[in-house]
């Protein structure tokens, strides 16, 4: 006589889980909005900057400050009361990014004042393949969170931005390309960013303070 074993259900692998608990920590498009919010406040660096002879060293200081305090700030006040708090992996994604994107701006500096110190003004070419520079770390970056997340809205955003690039290396006047090449995806991200957030807050909304303290 057969006896049937009960089956043995296996533990989800830890690649699966640890690319489920990304994927969630990631579905509120905060990160897409400051990438978006990030790269129009470079566009709008550029117009006013060269296309309007505009003084914009301030905004280029303090802009990214600002766009880490929104974001941060829309993640402490809506997304950890919801879902709660977790700390990235030290090499996460995001971390990554800041931290290419912080070198590349140490760079320039570093360059704009050897250039000052000598008493010459920086090439005109620099600043482009500067921005350009960043625009594909922002890439690199969105491709990488994508394979982390499995959300396909990653790699869509990172091919947005390289083809942004490339089509900005044919328009005619390099501060005309930069506009297109960080403006067009500032947008897309800012509103796909934006749609993801809304949707976040629909499907989870506050917890009760009466189910917050449930079973005390």
């Amino acid at each position: 006589m057969s006896v049937d074993r009960p089956e043995t259900v296996r533990p989800p692998a830890a690649a699966d889980v640890q690319r489920g608990a990304y994927r969630s920590l990631n579905e509120d498009g905060v990160v897409d909005l400051a990438l978006g919010l990030g790269l129009l406040s470079a566009a709008l660096f550029v117009g006013l900057g060269h296309l309007a002879r505009a003084n914009t060293a301030f905004w280029f200081v303090f802009t990214p400050i600002v766009v880490m305090l929104i974001s941060r700030g829309l993640r402490k006040r809506y997304v950890y009361p919801r879902i709660g708090y977790a700390r990235s992996r030290p090499a996460s994604p995001a971390i990554l990014m800041t931290a290419t994107v912080n070198l590349l701006l140490v760079a320039g500096l570093i360059v704009t004042v050897v250039y000052a110190q000598r008493g010459i003004r920086p090439p005109a070419s620099l600043f482009p393949w500067l921005f350009r520079a960043l625009a594909l770390a922002g890439a690199g970056t969105l491709a990488l969170m994508g394979r982390r997340t499995g959300l396909v809205r990653f790699y869509v955003h990172a091919g947005v931005i390289a083809a942004a690039v490339l089509v900005s290396l044919a328009i005619p006047g390099a501060h005309y390309g930069l506009l297109l090449m960080l403006g067009l995806p500032g947008l897309v991200l800012l509103v796909t960013g934006t749609v993801c957030f809304l949707v976040f807050l629909r499907r989870h909304p506050t917890p009760a303070p009466e189910a917050t303290h449930a079973g005390f």
